[in-house]
Formats: C-alpha cells, structure tokens, sequence
C-alpha cells in the first residue's frame, strides 16, 4: 500500500476545502511533478467553538455537520437523545426538529454525518446519558478556494478517467484515504497498458460537504469517454454502481451486488451530463461510516492488489469499447423502462425512493 496513506492518516480530519485537505493535495502534487491543476470553488466548515456538558461535566463529543447554536436543558425534554440507528440515511427520519437540540449516541464511537437541512444545534457522543445538558457551537460555512489535482497518464482523444476525493470526515481510512492511495500506485500499472483511449487521474476536493460532488461538479467533462470513481472501499468486496452500459464488466470484481448509480459519489455530475459512469464502493462498511473508528484493518492489503488487479482487467475491456456501442446498450435498457428521449445527457436523475438513480420519464 503506498506509504502516502499513512502519512494523510496521521493529518487527521481533512475536511472539504481545509488546510488538511490542501497538504494531501500539496503531498499528491509533489509525488506527480507533471500533474495539472484544476482551480475550484467551495466551502470550508469553520467550527470556531463547540462543547457539550452533562450535569456539569463536559464530555467527549463532535458537533454535528453545518448544525450550530446553544442550547440547555433537561434530555427528554428541551434535548432529544437518540441511538445512531442501523443506517445513517435513517437519522433523516428522526424527530429532530422537535427539540431545541439533540444529543445522538453509539457506545464508544463518535460520527459526523450531515442532518437535514434546519436541524438543530447536534452533537454525536460516545454514550447514553440522562439528565441536563448543554451543548453549544459556533460555526460556519466559508467560501474558499481549492483545486482538484489531475494526473495525465497517456494522451488520447477521449479519456478514461479514474478519480478520488481527498477529504474526508474524522479519520476516514477507508472513506477515502485507502482510495486515493490506490490511484496513487495504479498510475504505473496503467501506463505498462496498451490502450486506445487516453487516461487521468484525478485527486478531488470537497466530495463530501453541505452539497455532495463540489469538486467534481466543476471537473471539465470535454473529450470524457468514462468515470470510475473509486469512493468509501472496504474489504472485501464492492458495490457496482454504474450506469447500465458498464454492467456487463462488473465480473472482474469480487461483487456484493451491481446497482444503477448512486447519485452520492463523483461519478455523478458526468453521469447526469450523459457519460458512462461507476462508482465502487462498500457499504459493509457502514459500521465505521464517517467515524473515529474508520482505521485500518488486516485485511486491506490483500484487498488493496485484488482491487488494483480487477481495476486493470476492467480498463482494459472498456478501452475496448466504442462510445456507439456503450450508447447502444444505454439506449436498449432505457427504453425497456420508460426513457423516450433521445440523448443521455439528462436521461438518469436521482429516486428519492431507492437513494439510487432511476430514467427519467415523462408523464403523458
């Protein structure tokens, strides 16, 4: 495993467009003194205080994503206390805002994970309390400048593209250190490759943050042939998620189950603008999701060259590949479910229902 993941752990939280996610960048920049830089704009989370008391006493906890203010009073009541549920997309569905502030808990592990939209002010502690508390942070959002660090590994016409997003919540190994150090080292083994088409790698800011993709949303999708975005990867196995011309080279991999896409990754924004897009990931590891506990494990260096080994499979089987026959099988399972238009770019918007993507129809 390249030893830059290591050195990227040992920063802490790299957070979107702050100081710890620019050293990752700076780190990624110097180890590729060829690489191009694609200047964005995003946000930085400034937490300037936060602290959380029961009965007196202050207690380890992280404030909650965008959540902000002070609050105190008696839990049950002025406080809501809830236990981290069995997924995290379900805190969308707890009675947050029925209370002046809340308290989220799961024994001995501590989260970040963004709340709707108007929630109040939220920590995540390590355990269950009772009594009064008093929880309070100063926050905010502020506009800031980063960069999206490109790596060219051959010239093409079009370009495959491989990408990864560099920040990430607490200490996130896996979510997105582990996948950033595989590009890092896969830039050798593509370039020993015969191919067609040109390819990139690109190191991304700001994929996670009050919007989902910033980094990726303003990555130039001109001469784009395909996306591979390698995001939140756990051994030892992964999620295709991909649009339906890429299923067919999903049997390179070790699958958990092959999916449409999601739209929570930064093979997105090029999805919706037409572009055959996957993403990998692995949704066993929900149990360290976004948590001081996302570390490393036994298992990953053999999961690291397995995953290294089916990437090059895989790229060289959609090297093979002709954009009219990609946009022949996008175009058969599109009309099989509704889709009548006939262009891709906008043919796949998110369902609120599967948290996945779905063909848009129209309604007669």
């Amino acid at each position: 495993m390249n030893p830059s993941v290591f050195e990227f752990l040992e920063l802490g939280e790299a957070t979107h467009g702050s100081p710890q996610e620019s050293k990752i960048l700076d780190t990624i920049s110097h180890g590729f003194p060829e690489h191009t830089v694609v200047n964005i704009t995003t946000k930085y989370w400034e937490v300037n205080s936060s602290a959380v008391y029961v009965n007196g006493e202050r207690l380890e906890g992280v404030v909650m994503p965008y959540t902000k203010g002070c609050v105190k009073g008696k839990i049950g009541r002025e406080i809501g206390l809830f236990q981290m549920p069995s997924h995290p997309f379900l805190l969308k569905s707890l009675p947050l805002s029925q209370y002046e502030g809340v308290l989220i808990y799961e024994e001995g592990k501590l989260r970040k994970i963004v709340l709707p939209q108007g929630s109040p002010p939220s920590f995540f502690i390590p355990r269950k309390v009772e009594g009064i508390a008093e929880i309070c942070s100063e926050n905010e959002l502020v506009t800031v400048s980063s960069r999206n660090v490109e790596v060219k590994v051959r010239d093409g016409d079009s370009y495959i593209l491989f990408l990864a997003h560099v920040d990430h919540w607490l200490t996130g190994f896996h979510d997105n250190l582990f996948s950033v150090g595989l590009l890092m080292d896969l830039k050798k083994d593509l370039e020993k490759l015969n191919l067609k088409h040109g390819v990139k790698i690109v190191f991304l800011s700001s994929e996670e943050g009050p919007r989902c993709c910033t980094g990726s949303m303003q990555y130039p999708t001109k001469d784009v042939f395909s996306v591979i975005s390698i995001d939140a990867t756990y051994p030892s196995r992964v999620v295709y998620s991909s649009t339906p011309d890429l299923w067919s080279l999903s049997s390179h991999f070790n699958l958990k189950r092959v999916e449409m896409p999601t739209p929570f990754s930064d093979h997105f924004p090029f999805v919706a603008k037409g572009i055959p897009g996957l993403v990998l990931y692995n949704d066993d590891m929900i149990g360290v999701y976004h948590s001081n506990t996302d570390l490393p494990i036994p298992s990953d260096d053999g999961y690291y060259k397995e995953l290294k080994s089916s990437l090059i499979k895989f790229t060289l089987e959609l090297d093979s590949k002709t954009k009219e026959e990609l946009d022949e099988k996008f175009f058969e399972v599109a009309r099989q479910r509704g889709y009548r238009g006939d262009v891709r770019d906008g043919a796949l918007v998110p369902d609120p229902e599967t948290l996945l993507t779905k063909f848009r129809v129209e309604s007669s």
